[in-house]
């Protein structure tokens, strides 16, 4: 019954599905195609075509677990090699991130959107042998048809942060149901197991973050002196502004004109790209000397800041940082992902909002592989002592030693549900 109404929900709410990807259309225009995979219809060749694979599917909603995905995909196209691989995304940018290989067995579509026709459309067309979910995404009409088919469908990589935590309390009738018929939830960690234990799931266990286990692009080094060359930085210092969320990047400017840091250039990459225009124009606003990673020709002049408005180079950016200052942390939106940050041996500055990271932040500052600011007034001393050589050192030892500390969860979950397959 409980299910009933929630589907009633979700159908009432579906024709604002297509305004809502109208008006996302209009600043990201890849939000306008493939409109029949979220509504969960598919060609006639498509079901006959895949009636005859033996399919693995990877659900991967946007950039962040996509990306944690990777090793998981690798292990998988290597593993089995007579399988094809389904990944299915939310998002325009999880869609177009790229996964370091090429491969003919590799498919990727929209999920569609939680009705309990779609998600039986879905799955009656790709007849998975075995789904992944990535992270926190409970679909509960997706679940329970996946049940009702018994396809064993897996939790991996889940986190659930304290703030979502005391939301599903509130809804436990609805997501209780739903965790009981997962096969099961492969934590990241004892914090996030206890949680979902405490929401109802069962067959939890902690099996690491995978995303320790995502090795960058093996052309980096290559990329990022290109990048380098282009942007004309040479002996320059670079603080990165990672993956910066609206209204961030503003008060982080702000903090930046008070101090007299020389030889110090600031590259921000906001989380979105659809708001490369609006920091473009926050830049402008405030009349400082900046460019753009878009431009074609750079003149080879003095600059403070610099926008990175591209896709797909994160690691390049952190490749030719010194310090990186995490996006989400100083506003509360929970934080982004900081293991990318040491995972290239950049020591992290992180703001008091890191919630979605808890753990992983914590002991990033327990071992000396970043530091935590509570104002950006903070910045004028913590910036002086991170970028001096010796601090750079230890604080590069510290993020490899993390690194090295906490991987192998790829291994530990192919292991678990290998049976399965």
């Amino acid at each position: 019954m409980i299910r009933f109404f929630y589907s009633l929900l979700v159908y009432f709410l579906l024709p604002f599905t297509c305004f809502k990807l109208i008006y996302r259309g209009f600043r990201q225009p890849d939000y306008l195609k493939y409109w029949s995979e979220r509504y969960g219809f598919y060609s006639t060749s498509t079901k006959q075509i895949w009636s005859k694979r033996k399919t693995l599917w990877i659900h991967a909603v946007s950039v962040g677990e996509t990306k944690a995905a990777i090793p998981l995909i690798k292990l998988f196209l290597k593993k089995y090699p007579r399988h094809y691989l389904l990944i299915t995304h939310g998002t325009p940018t999880g869609r177009a991130t790229s996964i370091d290989i090429k491969d003919s067995r590799i498919n990727r579509i929209y999920l569609p959107f939680d009705t309990p026709g779609a998600t039986k459309r879905f799955l009656n067309t790709f007849k998975p042998e075995i789904g992944l979910l990535l992270e926190t995404e409970l679909w509960f009409n997706l679940i329970h048809q996946t049940f009702q088919k018994t396809i064993p469908l897996y939790l991996v990589n889940a986190r659930l942060s304290e703030k979502s935590f005391q939301l599903y309390k509130r809804i436990s009738f609805l997501v209780k149901p739903s965790l009981q018929e997962l096969k099961s939830v492969l934590a990241q960690t004892r914090n996030d197991a206890k949680r979902f234990e405490a929401l109802g799931a069962k067959n939890v266990e902690v099996m690491g973050n995978l995303k320790f286990d995502v090795a960058p692009p093996r052309d980096t080094n290559k990329q990022s002196a290109i990048l380098k060359k282009h942007l004309h930085l040479k002996h320059q210092l670079v603080l990165l502004i990672a993956s910066s969320r609206r209204n961030e990047e503003e008060i982080i400017l702000q903090s930046l004109l008070k101090l007299q840091y020389k030889n110090l250039v600031t590259i921000f990459v906001p989380r979105h790209p659809q708001r490369f225009k609006e920091v473009e124009l926050m830049l402008k606003k405030y009349r400082v000397s900046f460019i753009k990673r878009s431009d074609k020709k750079i003149k080879n002049k003095p600059y403070q800041f610099i926008l990175g408005d591209s896709m797909g180079e994160m690691y390049s950016y952190y490749n030719i940082a010194n310090i990186a200052l995490m996006g989400g942390t100083i506003l509360p939106y929970g934080g982004q992902n900081l293991i990318e940050s040491m995972a290239m041996s950049v020591p992290v500055i992180l703001g008091p909002h890191t919630y979605n990271f808890y753990d992983v932040s914590n002991e990033a500052i327990y071992t000396g592989a970043g530091l935590r600011i509570q104002t950006l007034d903070e910045l004028e001393k913590v910036l002086p002592r991170m970028l001096k050589p010796s601090s750079q050192l230890k604080m590069k030892k510290a993020c490899g030693e993390i690194m090295l500390a906490h991987q192998g969860a790829t291994l530990k979950i192919v292991n678990k549900i290998k049976s399965m397959i």
